[in-house]
This record gives C-alpha cells, sequence and structure tokens, in this order.
C-alpha cells in the first residue's frame, strides 16, 4: 500500500512540474512593442537638445574645483539585455552621463528585441557630423562619438561595427530563448531533470534502510571491539550504531547537494527564471572559489603549522625513551636523581608545546581579528584571577619534587598531620595517617610549611631513625641505676639496634625530679612499626623498673607519702613487706623541745 502511495506521489510530482512547463510556454506571449520611428530629423533635434543640456552643465562644472575633478569623474556604465553585457559606456558624449547614455540604449534595445516584426538583418550605422548611429528600420538604438573610440583604443567606425554585431547576436538569442521549440526543449530537460532527483530520492531512501538492516543482523566481521585495558572503549553495538548515522548524515547531504544543484538548474533552463538560477549558482560557487582562494593563501601558513607540528611530534617522542632510560638508571646523570625522569619529561612536553603553540598561533586563520583577541583577553583574564591558587599548586609541586623533600612510600609529618605517602602529583600530596585517613594537602601549603621526614634518613643517608621516649624520676633514685635499666628495656625491645646502642640523656634538673631521655635506633620507619615499637618499649620499661625497685612517679606525686601502698606492683614487693605509715614522732618531738627548753 505504501509503494503504491509513492507511485501515486511521484507520478503526481512529475505531471505539476509538467503542468508548470506548459503553463510557462501558456503565459509566455512576446509582445510587440510600439517603437516610434525616429528620423534623421529627430536624431539632429534630439542633438540640439543635448547641446542645451550641455550648455545648462557648464556653469555648475566651472564652478567645481581641480581638488574634486577626481571624485566627480564618470563611472563606465554597461549595456545589457536579459542579463548580459554587451558592452560598457565609458566616456560621456556632449555631456550626458555614461549611466544615462546606458539607460537609454538598453531600454531602446530591449524594446526592439521585443518586437519580432523588426528585421535585425536591417540593423545599418550611419554617420551625422562626427557621431556614429546605430540604428534599424528608423528606430535609433545608440550613437557613438570620438571620446568612446579613445576612451576604447579603436577606431570610431570599427568600434561601431563591433557594438552593431554584439547588439544583432544579443537580439537574435534574446528572440530564439522566447521561441516554443526552445520551451519545449528546456521543458523537456527539466522534466528529464526531475525523474533523474526522484529516482536518485527514491534509490537512497531503499538503499540506506537497506543497508543498515544488514549492517544490524549481519556478522560483525567489520567491526572490533575497541578497548583501553578492561575500559570498552567502544562496543560493536556502538560502532554499528555510529555507522548507520554516518550513512544517515551522508544521504541528507546527498539530497541536500542534488536540491541544491537541481532547483538553480531547472531556474536557468528559462528565460523568465534564468536570472535567479544563475544568481543561485553564483552565490554558491562564489562562497566556494572565495572559501577555495582563501585556502591557496592560507596554504603557506599550513605547511609551517603542520612542520612545527610534525617537530614537536618527534620531539616529544624522542624526550620519552630518553627520560625512561634516566628513570630507570640506564643512563646516569651527576646531580639529576631517577625520581626526577618522570616530572621533568612532562615539564619538557609542557614547554616543547608551548614554544610550538606561540610558534603557529600567529599564522592560525583570524589570529588579528579582534574576536580572537577578546578570547586571548578572557583567558588571560581567568588565569591571572582564578588561577592563582592553582599556580601556586604548580609552583608547590615542582618545589617539592625537585627539593626531594619526600618520596611516595615515606613517613611525614606536615604540620599537624603525620602519615606516610600515598600519591605526589603536581597539584597536591595525599598521605594515610595511622588511622587510615586519607588526607590531601595542597601543594601551596607545602611550601611555606615544615616537613619532617622519618624515611629519608634510612633511605638517603643509611643512618638509622632514632626513637626516643623520656620519664622523670625523683632525685632519690641513682642516676647509674635508671641508665642501666633503660638501657637494657631497649636491648630487650625487638626491632632496637644493638648497633649503634641505646643511650640515655638527662635532659633536665628540675625542682623536684630529673627527666630521663631513652634515645634507640632502629630501621623501621612505617607508622604501625613505630607504634609497635614505642608499645614494647614502654612495657619493658614498667617491668624493668618495677624488678629493680624504681617507681615511675613524678616527685610532685610522692613529695608527701600519706601511708598508702606502693605504686611497685605487689609481685615485684617482697613478701614481709608492710604499709608504711606516716613518719611523724610527735612524743619524741614533744620532748625534745622541752628539754630544749629547760637549758
Amino acid at each position: 500500500m505504501i509503494s503504491k502511495t509513492r507511485k501515486i506521489r511521484s507520478i503526481l510530482t512529475i505531471m505539476l512540474l509538467t503542468l508548470l512547463s506548459l503553463l510557462s510556454l501558456h503565459f509566455y506571449s512576446p509582445t510587440i512593442a510600439q517603437i516610434k520611428p525616429i528620423s534623421l530629423l529627430e536624431i539632429s533635434s534630439e542633438r540640439d537638445l543635448f547641446s542645451n543640456y550641455i550648455l545648462a552643465q557648464e556653469s555648475q562644472q566651472k564652478e567645481e574645483s581641480s581638488s574634486d575633478e577626481s571624485l566627480n569623474i564618470d563611472p563606465p556604465a554597461p549595456v545589457k539585455l536579459d542579463g548580459e553585457t554587451l558592452f560598457e559606456f565609458r566616456t560621456n558624449i556632449e555631456g550626458i552621463p555614461n549611466q544615462e547614455r546606458a539607460e537609454v540604449a538598453m531600454k531602446r534595445i530591449k524594446e526592439v528585441a521585443k518586437d519580432r516584426s523588426i528585421n535585425i538583418n536591417n540593423l545599418v550605422i550611419k554617420t551625422i557630423d562626427d557621431l556614429y548611429i546605430i540604428y534599424v528600420d528608423n528606430n535609433l538604438l545608440l550613437y557613438l562619438g570620438e571620446s568612446d573610440a579613445q576612451a576604447n583604443n579603436k577606431p570610431l567606425e570599427e568600434l561601431a561595427q563591433n557594438y552593431s554585431e554584439i547588439i544583432k547576436n544579443a537580439i537574435i538569442e534574446y528572440r530564439k530563448k522566447r521561441t516554443l521549440s526552445y520551451f519545449g526543449i528546456r521543458g523537456l530537460l527539466s522534466l528529464l531533470s526531475t525523474i533523474l532527483v526522484i529516482v536518485i530520492f527514491r534509490f537512497l531512501n531503499w538503499f540506506v534502510p537497506v543497508v543498515s538492516r544488514r549492517i544490524l543482523e549481519g556478522r560483525s566481521v567489520l567491526f572490533r571491539t575497541l578497548r583501553i585495558q578492561n575500559w570498552t572503549l567502544l562496543s560493536i553495538y556502538r560502532q554499528k550504531q555510529l555507522t548507520i548515522l554516518s550513512l544517515k548524515i551522508i544521504r541528507w547531504i546527498i539530497i541536500f547537494i542534488l536540491l541544491y544543484f537541481y532547483i538553480p538548474l531547472v531556474l536557468s533552463l528559462f528565460p523568465q527564471t534564468e536570472r535567479l538560477g544563475k544568481s543561485v549558482f553564483n552565490s554558491f560557487f562564489g562562497a566556494l572559489g572565495k572559501v577555495w582562494a582563501g585556502f591557496i593563501d592560507y596554504l603557506p601558513n599550513l605547511f609551517l603549522i603542520i612542520i612545527t607540528l610534525v617537530i614537536t611530534h618527534y620531539l616529544i617522542r624522542l624526550c620519552h625513551p630518553f627520560f625512561r632510560a634516566v628513570e630507570e638508571e640506564r643512563v646516569t646523570i651527576s646531580g639529576f636523581y631517577p625520581d626526577w625522569a618522570e616530572p621533568s619529561y612532562k615539564l619538557t612536553v609542557i614547554l616543547i608545546i608551548g614554544l610550538a603553540a606561540a610558534i603557529i598561533f600567529p599564522y592560525l586563520p583570524g589570529f588579528d581579528s579582534p574576536a580572537f583577541q577578546g578570547i586571548s583577553i578572557l583567558a588571560g583574564a581567568l588565569v591571572t584571577f582564578g588561577g592563582a591558587s592553582t599556580i601556586a599548586n604548580l609552583i608547590g609541586g615542582f618545589v617539592v619534587i625537585y627539593t626531594r623533600a619526600f618520596q611516595i612510600g615515606d613517613r611525614i609529618k606536615i604540620d599537624e598531620y603525620q602519615g606516610v605517602v600515598i600519591e605526589k602529583t603536581i597539584l597536591s600530596t595525599r598521605i594515610r595517617n595511622q588511622n587510615n585517613e586519607i588526607i590531601t594537602i595542597p601543594n601551596s601549603i607545602l611550601i611555606i610549611s615544615k616537613i619532617i621526614n622519618y624515611t629519608a634518613t634510612t633511605r638517603d643517608l643509611e643512618q638509622p631513625l632514632i626513637l626516643h621516649t623520656t620519664i622523670t624520676l625523683g632525685y632519690d633514685v641513682s642516676w647509674r641505676l635508671v641508665h642501666e635499666t633503660l638501657t637494657n628495656c631497649a636491648l630487650d625491645t625487638t626491632d632496637i639496634l644493638d648497633d649503634p646502642a641505646p643511650y640515655v640523656w638527662q635532659t633536665s634538673l628540675d625542682d623536684f625530679y630529673i627527666s630521663y631521655q631513652l634515645r634507640v635506633c632502629t630501621n623501621k620507619t612505617t607508622s604501625i612499626e613505630i607504634g609497635d615499637i614505642y608499645t614494647e618499649l614502654h612495657q619493658k620499661i614498667q617491668d624493668k623498673c618495677a624488678e629493680v625497685g624504681i617507681e615511675i612517679m613524678s616527685p610532685h606525686y610522692a613529695a608527701v607519702r600519706d601511708g598508702n601502698q606502693n605504686t611497685i606492683p605487689e609481685n615485684y614487693l617482697p613478701k614481709d613487706y608492710k604499709t608504711p605509715g606516716f613518719r611523724l614522732h610527735p612524743l619524741e618531738s614533744f620532748f625534745q623541745g622541752n628539754i630544749e627548753k629547760d637549758n
């Protein structure tokens, strides 16, 4: 049913176009212009009229200054028939402007062309004084003077002969285009063009759906899934959909091109619409010509851009294996660390691309245009006002990288943040603390903060990390016993090195107690390992001090004993230990006071 409807629609379209062609033939009827014959006497009187015109203009011309002569030059005026330029009037005769001469000549030539009763073969040239007059059957067309000959660099007689031949051929062509046979042939051509366009449209409407259906239902021989590692970039189904979409777009492009050429072609077949068809053609090909001319003019700049891009591409490709070799220590540079290789490669790529952009931008189309300059100013303003923090982070990232303040895996402390570095980028640094919390620190903070690296000593200097802990004891405890006890605690602790041996610093002698700082060495650097060492060391200190009878307490607490139980664990106290009372002897003090009084 649908196919029948389409056939009927196509037949109706063809019939409609045929009817339009016949209607154009029907409404065309060459009119016979009523041209008043012009005698030679009228030519003379007309010439006298021109002379009067000259006299009227002389006073105005004399008033014009010589400085304005260049502004009052009479431009050439074309003489046209049926939209085609026959020739030009380049100079006036006896003061008549070129445009006025051209309009009068065009009007008379067109009237003669429409009047088929006038035999164009009767076109003759007559001379009156210094004028050559072209007329046919006593109908004046135009006349030429010596100034026309001088403007065209030809003898006046030869110029008149050329113009008469041009006019004759133009009138013959004008009348030929308005004959019944001419319209019949052009109508047939328009009908054939219409049928061809309809056939192409129907073929496209049949071809694209059939191919699309076969692509969807057929085997995937021409398609392969595009993957990047485990990420599917383009599946087979998606590729098929894109292919079908491309076919539909191509179909519409072909339809547009066909219509664009079909409509001007049909319009140009008939004289009444020929000018419209040519204007459509000229506008299209004029724009196409401008694009092509612009492309040709741009070719030197395009070649320079291509050469710059090629050189940039190969420079980047050349840098990559070099920095990879430096990173893998296959190439060594004095003072250049392997961990600098990757950021240096990225920085080099940025510099190369920036240099290439600086070379290419002046050769881009529209670089000097106000729009391009406005966009450049806007981009600069955005970078200046909105990207200040980003630039600070970039600078901080490069400073951190090239100062080698820390590496991935190092345990560091930045202000109040402490943890292991898990990621280091140009903009920020991420660390994981002992609670498995991820902390992101902008690099702009790093360049103004104090960074403590607990891993760098072991990695770079091959020196162990020193851990320390402090206890305070009263003056009644022997410092030698304290040193020995704390040293033994350290030696009994796991992961503490014997060499260098642990040692004790007495960091202060305060009013009521002494501060003892135990310092030990270890090769462990992670937060968990350090925490385990501190935990075990503190346990050993508690046990060892209890064994030798040292109370780990501040003298502030032990300065006045009130008879309470000793703070040493019970399993370390003697079996006969008793809680002491207050050390006061009131009676002895009383009697002693009386004796001193009696004396």
